[in-house]
């Protein structure tokens, strides 16, 4: 785990990470060859263009909300909500508004 997270304290993922204007900011928390676990905060109309899942994973909404478009679907995430994406299954992130989020990536 990487020196983001103090051992012993009470934190809040999404104070982890911050607005950059215009841009997708990120935090990698954990990045070994099994898991990933990667803090991104959008700002309002910000995106991850469309791209393939390396591993299963599991998107947590944190702050505000986006648009994942999921194989070719589009679904509205919000804070507090939860979405799974499968292996090699085409996605994108856009932004509606700032939007953080959490990400939880296995690989095999």
């Amino acid at each position: 785990m990487n020196n983001v997270i103090k051992a012993g304290e009470v934190f809040k993922l999404a104070n982890l990470v911050s607005y950059t204007e215009g841009k997708v900011t990120k935090v990698n928390v954990v990045d070994d060859d099994k898991v990933k676990f990667i803090l991104m905060a959008f700002d309002a109309g910000s995106e991850l263009p469309e791209h393939a899942a390396p591993g299963d994973a599991i998107v947590f909404a944190l702050e505000g909300d986006a648009v994942i478009s999921y194989e070719g679907q589009d679904h509205t995430i919000k804070a507090g909500e939860n979405f799974h994406f499968a292996k090699a299954d085409l996605h994108s992130v856009k932004a509606t508004k700032q939007f953080k989020m959490a990400l939880l990536l296995t690989l095999d």
